[in-house]
């Protein structure tokens, strides 16, 4: 027998999550406010999936918690209040949840709803990464590279960017590449670069594309082939970088590209 269709699955998830959150289950809570955030097996309904959230937060579910900061701070289903999305990541924080540290640790790093504290942000970024948060290595990574309320060091940047990209963060890919093709303090490797916007390229991260493009354009890394460029950089194009369109405006100017 074939599988139901997806949306007969996802009313089904919907009966089964209202059973677990009315017995009290914060994770059921969470997951129901999810389908009605995104409209599975139940009506679209952004201020109904806040009140799941809010519901499954009650309960002690660092998901739920993080979900309505996320809502909170942009204004999905609640009003919009920065304060209210920090105490919201904190608690969601101090539950375990990845997630909520390192959107805390934005919002610190913005004095956005509290007052700025670099320094927390970077700890915050840190526990998050810690516990497996693609983006809260990524943004210790980021602020590692340029020195940002830590000691500039790319060497340290690196082992971040490493790990948020396998752990599929494509713009983490991109900015280790970006290491690696400078050379500046990491041992220049512009075979390595190639592959690694590449990667970020396939995730759809339309700056790998552009980067690739450009590599290819200059013959860094791989042959020169302004055709391959012309590829790149339409498919960065499409992903919205300007930069990409006048890039690849450019190519067909030259007749790279048809």
């Amino acid at each position: 027998m074939p599988p139901p269709p997806p949306a007969v699955d996802d009313a089904r998830s919907a009966a089964q999550y209202l059973e677990g959150c009315d017995q009290g289950s914060g994770a059921a809570c969470a997951g129901l406010g999810d389908l009605y955030d995104r409209g599975r097996g139940v009506r679209k309904d952004p201020a109904a999936a806040a009140e799941w959230y809010r519901r499954a937060c009650d309960l002690g579910s660092a998901l739920g918690c993080n979900d309505l900061g996320v809502d909170a701070k942009e204004g999905i289903g609640v009003r919009a209040d920065d304060a209210r999305a920090a105490e919201l990541f904190a608690k969601a924080c101090d539950l375990g949840g990845a997630d909520g540290c390192t959107n805390l640790g934005y919002l610190r790093s913005v004095g956005r709803g509290v007052e700025r504290d670099g320094p927390l942000a970077v700890r915050l970024y840190q526990a998050a990464c810690d516990e497996g948060s693609a983006q809260g290595c990524h943004n210790l990574g980021y602020r590692h590279e340029l020195g940002v309320d830590v000691a500039r060091s790319e060497s340290l940047a690196l082992p971040l960017y490493d790990r948020a990209c396998s752990l599929g963060l494509a713009i983490a890919c991109t900015n280790m590449g970006g290491l690696f093709e400078r050379g500046t303090s990491i041992v220049h490797d512009a075979d390595k670069a190639v592959r690694l916007f590449a990667r970020a390229c396939a995730m759809g991260e339309p700056t790998g594309c552009n980067n690739v493009g450009r590599m290819y354009e200059l013959g860094r890394g791989v042959p020169k082939d302004e055709a391959k460029a012309g590829v790149y950089f339409r498919r960065a194009c499409s992903g919205g970088l300007a930069i990409a369109c006048r890039n690849l405006d450019h190519a067909a100017g030259a007749g790279a590209v048809p």
